[in-house]
């Protein structure tokens, strides 16, 4: 009978502190990302003209939907680097199992994305700053009301999409993990596959199903279903990985 009982909510929570610590490097890469994405944005993201005798309007919208794809992509990257052997092994710093190994880093992957979600959505605010620095041209804003919740709505899917991408990235990353072959056959069965289903048009379904669902809180469902299947693989898979002795 020991005398000090090791929880493993503490467990944990100090690989947690841990990594969050150590892996301080990820936030310098977001804001590096970032920073890129708006450069491209600062070019617009869609362009309009319309004219009639005597007069033409040219507009140009500027979002930081740029900014949003780089995140995403960081999101997957930051998570891949988290399975590769040197990353795991920092866990054995401590007394600990896969399950709370692989907790931890879930963990740490929802709190960098969801820091990562806010920060690409209110980057918009300074997009539309060095616009107006820019640009000669009168810049308007779209008027959005209850402008608190709105912001809090896109940060929010924002978040899940980021989380969803991460844990996607995490999982493919436990996969190379297996055998280092898979390397070159996930991208080889992505590429191909997408090639194969483009006729069936399931590219376009899966984009449909889960980028354009009308109702927020179903959408919010598939994205937080799917990151909880692709973790559940990505600890299946980690248990399978060879022990530490």
């Amino acid at each position: 009978m020991y005398l000090t009982e090791v929880k493993t909510s503490d467990i944990i929570g100090k690989q947690f502190r841990y990594k969050f610590k150590s892996y301080i490097g990820v936030f310098s890469s977001l804001v590096i990302i970032q920073l890129l994405g708006l450069l491209f944005s600062l070019s617009g993201s869609r362009f309009s003209s319309s004219s009639a005798v005597g007069y033409q309007v040219d507009v140009q919208y500027y979002t930081v939907d740029i900014v949003m794809i780089f995140t995403i992509f960081w999101g997957f990257m930051s998570a891949m680097l988290l399975t590769t052997k040197a990353y795991r092994e920092d866990d054995f710093a401590f007394i600990t199992n896969r399950f709370s190994s692989n907790l931890s880093t879930i963990a740490f992957l929802a709190v960098i994305s969801l820091i990562g979600s806010l920060t690409a959505v209110l980057s918009g605010f300074l997009l539309k700053v060095v616009v107006y620095l820019v640009e000669s041209e009168p810049l308007l804003s779209l008027n959005r009301g209850g402008i608190a919740s709105t912001y809090s709505l896109e940060i929010l899917g924002a978040f899940v999409v980021v989380f969803l991408f991460a844990t996607l990235g995490y999982a493919a990353g436990m996969i190379i993990q297996l055998h280092r072959l898979f390397i070159v056959v996930l991208p080889a069965i992505f590429l191909g596959g997408s090639v194969w289903v483009a006729t069936f048009d399931v590219p376009i379904d899966l984009f449909h199903f889960y980028f354009q669902e009308a109702n927020f809180l179903l959408f919010l469902l598939k994205m937080v279903g799917t990151a909880g299947v692709l973790c559940a693989v990505a600890m299946l898979i980690a248990n399978r990985l060879e022990v530490k002795r």
